[in-house]
């Protein structure tokens, strides 16, 4: 085989062309690219790299085709597994920059699956997530103790309380013993029936108070823990990049706020009234077995260690299933979610009996999983309580043969069994308590995770206050794909000088949208800097920056509330007269007047009650209200009618004067008057000017112009 040197990307397949199994690697130099088999029936092949037009990916049953295109025809020239297609989509990338002389990465094509772990292949829910099945329990542990240390001081008092309440439950075999021996049987001290009898009460009295306390501190106590929980978690939430919400659904995050938060406070009440309360009953009991009859005491004790060894394959064998029943309930929450968001195009395309289906799928599964784990359990606990029986059971034999032979007194025996009764009672739940605590270490890791991630957008340690900015923007040697190794925007640069009212244009998809992620600091830039001012944005922290944007977003979104608290949610403290001259500015108070209440008007779940036209007047007011220096309208009148765009273009023409405004138009016609025109195509700055100067160059910006142009004609047309 001939020496293949240069080499810039090298992977291999799993398959051969017939989709036999195979070794046969994959080559590729700045010139060539090489398909070179080590096993299997395919031959070895080789193209100039100058020659391939674009890559594909065709998709079969089980496994895919490589293709390159070539004199306008797609081609077969490899095969894969399924488990290979992250690998090979990532290939197509890395060639692409390569022949375009952008950076790539040979590394990334070999790494393992973001979403597997690299150690066990457990699936992971998210890029970067630690593996619940490789995860340590103990680190997880220590981290809830260290949020119980802010309550140290309660703590001790419920340990004080459960070792008083442990005394006190030991009291009452002790006087049966006195009772049966001392009075019953021997009848040497009648008169004391009546003082045990009320030692008896007084101490079952007292253990119930001392209960109730302790139930009481742990349930306070626990009640403030997810309080704190649950703040810290949105805190972390509203820190997090956007990018964070890109990979995690609505549903699965609302879980981590109900039924995984309220794990720790059945952690506390498990803690404080369970497992603690089971040890130190355990302690105790064990003691008093070994003071009346060591020998006995050592029967009692033949099934534990089986007790332990059993518990120890149960845990191991369950948690894994835990993880499945989270991951169920978390798919169900989401897809309930997206559909019940999304109703209204549910009914519009009469697609409920489908919806129906597909709840059934998750709902389905969920049953399963959750089914296969309480067999699990209900298998489980009928046979500890067998174990357990057959120590009482000794006990009955041995201890009934030494009171015949007058070894045990029968009140030593009956207070024997008594604690027998109490010692297995806590050793049961102990065994259980596994499968609580299967399921809280779950929620706890899910909790630690998010608390854990860190926000993709780095802020910068020293803060900075910013009187008002004045405007300047540039972008130099911008490189961003929200995909690190799939970039969206190429190396662009440009400069908006302050005051500007420039326009963004483009096909969809060619980044225009992300240029303005990336003004905003919702995501963090792979290469380059964006300045503001002559400063670079990763100097300022992107709360102090985005208060000197107004931002009108594609979609209009509105909180439930009243009309004036969605226009003032940028400047909650702005006056009535405030709001009423921002929504004029944005004709929407022609329109609010028109409700019965005005301004005081509540809107529904996401504006509901008002059209597309009308939500978007009222986050322009919004954005209006702030009186930002930058002002950014990303296709903000796309979801207007023609007459309300023009009159908002009036308006708004008069508020851009003295400040920065970036607009990205869905109709080019409102980009006339710009200053300056930005075209972008696939990621990159192609043209640069104002109207008259694009249209004069007759390139992307002039065909846009007359493809609308085009269709506005057959428009007229058909109103004709």
């Amino acid at each position: 085989m001939e020496e293949i040197k240069d080499i810039k990307l090298e992977t291999e397949t799993d398959l051969d062309i017939f989709g036999n199994t195979a070794k046969i690697k994959i080559i590729v130099t700045p010139d060539k690219f090489y398909v070179i088999p080590e096993q299997g029936l395919q031959e070895k092949i080789s193209f100039d790299l100058k020659r391939i037009e674009g890559f594909n990916i065709r998709q079969t049953v089980g496994s895919a085709f490589f293709q390159i295109k070539i004199d306008g025809q797609y081609i077969d020239i490899l095969r894969f597994s399924n488990a290979n297609r992250y690998k090979f989509t990532r290939l197509i990338t890395q060639i692409q920059n390569l022949k375009a002389g952008l950076p790539f990465s040979n590394e990334i094509l070999n790494q393992p699956h973001p979403l597997l772990c690299p150690k066990c292949g457990f699936p992971l829910q998210t890029e970067g997530e630690k593996c619940q099945n490789c995860l340590q329990q103990g680190a997880i542990l220590l981290r809830v103790f260290s949020l119980l240390s802010e309550h140290i001081g309660w703590i001790f008092i419920i340990f004080f309380l459960m070792i008083i309440g442990v005394v006190l439950s030991l009291v009452p075999p002790r006087i049966t013993k006195i009772l049966v021996d001392e009075v019953l049987t021997t009848k040497k001290h009648v008169d004391w029936l009546p003082y045990l009898v009320i030692i008896l009460i007084a101490s079952e009295f007292i253990r119930a108070q001392i209960n109730m306390l302790v139930g009481t501190i742990s349930t306070s106590v626990g009640t403030l823990i997810t309080n704190s929980l649950r703040k810290k978690l949105f805190e972390k939430l509203e820190e997090l990049s956007l990018n964070y919400y890109d990979i995690n659904s609505i549903g699965t995050i609302m879980t981590r706020f109900s039924s995984d938060v309220e794990a720790f406070h059945g952690f506390v009440t498990q803690a404080g009234q369970g497992f603690l309360l089971n040890i130190f009953m355990l302690i105790g009991i064990g003691i008093m077995l070994f003071s009346i009859n060591w020998l006995l005491a050592l029967y009692v004790m033949i099934p534990i260690p089986f007790v332990i060894f059993g518990t120890l394959i149960f845990w191991r064998g369950v948690y894994p299933k835990y993880f499945k029943v989270w991951d169920s309930q978390a798919k169900l929450s989401t897809f309930l979610n997206n559909v019940l968001s999304g109703i209204k195009t549910v009914k519009a395309f009469s697609q409920e009996e489908r919806e129906f289906k597909r709840f059934t799928f998750y709902a389905d599964n969920l049953k399963d999983t959750v089914r296969t784990v309480n067999i699990n359990i209900s298998v489980f606990n009928p046979l500890m309580t067998f174990l357990f029986g057959l120590g009482g059971l000794i006990v009955w034999y041995a201890g009934g043969k030494n009171v015949l032979e007058g070894k045990l007194t029968l009140g030593e025996l009956m207070a024997f069994l008594s604690y027998i009764g109490m010692f297995y009672t806590p050793l049961t739940h102990l065994t259980l308590l596994s499968t609580w605590f299967s399921n809280f270490t779950t929620a706890s890791h899910r909790i630690f995770e998010v608390l854990d991630t860190e926000p993709q957008v780095k802020e910068p340690k020293k803060v900075v206050k910013i009187a008002r900015l004045k405007g300047e923007i540039e972008f130099k040697n911008v490189s961003f794909g929200y995909d690190p190794y799939q970039p969206i925007l190429k190396n662009i640069s440009f400069k908006i000088e302050p005051g500007e009212t420039v326009g963004i244009v483009g096909k969809s998809g060619s980044g225009k949208t992300t240029i303005i992620n990336l003004l905003c600091k919702f995501y963090d830039i792979q290469e380059g800097e964006i300045l503001i001012d002559g400063k670079n944005i990763k100097e300022i922290t992107s709360y102090e920056l985005r208060k000197h944007i107004g931002l009108v977003l594609q979609e209009p979104f509105l909180f439930r509330g009243t009309i004036a608290e969605n226009i003032s949610y940028g400047k909650p403290d702005a006056t009535f007269e405030e709001i009423i001259n921002a929504a004029k500015i944005a004709n929407a108070h022609e329109f609010i007047m028109k409700f019965p209440n005005g301004y005081d008007t509540l809107l529904g779940e996401r504006g509901a009650g008002l059209s597309g036209g009308e939500k978007q007047r009222i986050t322009i007011a919004r954005a209006i209200l702030c009186d930002p220096p930058i002002l950014i309208l990303d296709e903000a009148t796309s979801s207007v009618d023609t007459e309300s765009e023009k009159k908002i273009q009036d308006a708004l023409s008069a508020l851009w004067k003295g400040r920065t405004t970036i607009i990205i138009a869905h109709r080019l016609s409102t980009l006339r008057e710009a200053d300056k025109i930005i075209v972008i195509d696939n990621g990159r700055v192609v043209e640069i000017g104002n109207h008259m100067e694009l249209m004069e160059k007759r390139g992307i910006y002039y065909n846009l112009i007359v493809m609308q142009t085009q269709l506005a004609s057959i428009d007229g047309a058909l109103i004709k």
